[in-house]
């Protein structure tokens, strides 16, 4: 059982390793200044995720040493760490789906973000206020420009 959870484990850490290595190439592509700041959030990740691993792990031990697979009928999983695999698997799924995102999409998902945020803005009355008044302001800027001449009476 301990063979498969190290195993299990050391696939997780493989992943995120593929996983931070895309997310350095997809920043160069997009010209993104690549931080420490980024690299802590890997140092999270890592963290949470091998974390959640050896948890599971304990669960999978302590169903073995109180022979909850026997009481349920299970004896073909008696031994085999099922719960560190599910999380194992859930863990892969979403390093490939991070892997697999394109660089071009973070970046339109981040337009759209930025582009929503400007609506919440707009949807402000101060905001509102603000850019009445300076397409008043314009307005009269452009009919100062464009009045016509009196005509001279000769």
């Amino acid at each position: 059982m301990l063979s498969i959870v190290v195993i299990a484990c050391i696939v997780v850490l493989f992943a995120m390793m593929l996983d931070l290595a895309s997310g350095l190439y997809k920043a160069k592509i997009r010209g993104e200044i690549r931080s420490s700041w980024g690299l802590k959030r890997t140092l999270t990740k890592f963290i949470t995720y091998e974390g959640g691993m050896l948890i599971a792990a304990g669960v999978d031990l302590l169903m073995h040493l109180s022979k909850i697979p026997e009481l349920f009928g299970l004896h073909t999983i008696q031994g085999i760490p099922v719960i560190t695999c599910l999380v194992g698997v859930f863990l892969l799924v979403v390093e490939f789906i991070s892997i697999r995102e394109k660089a071009d999409k973070k970046t339109k998902k981040e337009m759209a973000d930025a582009a929503e945020l400007l609506v919440k803005m707009l949807d402000n009355d101060t905001f509102k206020e603000m850019f009445k008044l300076a397409a008043e302001q314009q307005n009269g800027i452009k009919e100062a420009h464009t009045e016509p001449e009196e005509p001279d009476a000769a």
